[in-house]
């Protein structure tokens, strides 16, 4: 580029690098893709209003809130890194066959991990082949019985657990639930009033992960996760809770000082 603009420039690459380094404080990163909606004008605005709405109630990340999510895990998760020799790659094998994905809904606090819950695909016979070299049809599935991520049945059935979980300890009534602005934000939020304990629903804004620290938290459980192969006697669904629960109270109190950390940047109208 620059012997392009510049005829007769001869400069070697690592100059150049030294330069990016030491004198513009540049680092060569891994790259994070966003959705162009992320940094719109309309979305950082609605990020703004939404901070200024709730910083005049008495919701507090670090007090009194409930974060809830859902994450994908697979059988091949892997580490992006491993060590091996010089001179040679650093190989995992992974089954040839597609493994089905884990959906998982969890709820985390500042205080604690509340609630986690698995959906394990259901998985169908394969096809067997009849005389003459045919494959059979397998009997056609259900719509129950194909496999599919989070429904409004299983979503509701996760915030009911949670609030029988949240009902035992009184110094959790009133606590806000945070979540991203589900389409059955009204029945949940009938549920919630249902209990007589003052507990509140918080829609987060589109587009806005950073606000919601269980992001932050499933990054960790996945981080555990993909760090070794699964034992012969292990499932992923075995790894998926051990590692959830591993994950320190310390950990949980900073991610989700991390998010409360972005509001200033809401306010200023930084993109996030």
């Amino acid at each position: 580029m620059l012997t392009s603009k510049f005829e007769g420039l001869e400069i070697k690459k690592s100059r150049v690098h030294e330069f990016m380094r030491d004198e513009c404080n540049l680092s060569m990163k891994q790259t994070t893709c966003w959705p162009e909606a992320r940094t719109s004008k309309e979305n950082v605005q609605k990020r703004y209003d939404w901070v200024v709405k709730w910083s005049n109630t008495d919701m507090d990340f670090s007090r009194n809130c409930i974060f809830i999510d859902e994450a994908g895990f697979d059988i091949n998760m892997r580490a992006s890194r491993a060590w091996a020799p010089r001179g040679q790659m650093a190989v995992i094998t992974t089954p040839t066959t597609k493994a089905p994905s884990h959906t998982i809904l969890g709820a985390i606090s500042s205080v604690r991990l509340v609630n986690l819950s698995i959906r394990v695909p259901k998985q169908h016979p394969k096809a067997k082949k009849a005389q003459g070299g045919r494959k059979r049809k397998n009997p056609e599935a259900s719509k129950e019985d194909v496999p599919k991520g989070t429904t409004s049945g299983h979503y509701m059935r996760f915030i009911r657990e949670t609030l029988n979980i949240l009902d035992k300890y009184d110094q959790m009534r009133g606590f806000y639930f945070i979540m991203d602005n589900a389409p059955i934000h009204k029945q949940i939020e009938d549920m919630l009033n249902e209990r007589n304990r003052d507990y509140k629903c918080v829609f987060l804004p589109p587009y806005s992960p950073e606000l919601n620290p269980i992001e932050q938290f499933w990054a960790l459980v996945k981080h555990k996760v993909r760090r070794e192969k699964l034992q012969d006697t292990e499932t992923l669904q075995d790894r998926i809770i051990d590692a959830a629960n591993e994950v320190p109270i310390e950990h949980l109190r900073n991610i989700i000082q991390h998010s409360k950390n972005q509001f200033d940047n809401c306010l200023n109208y930084i993109p996030i």
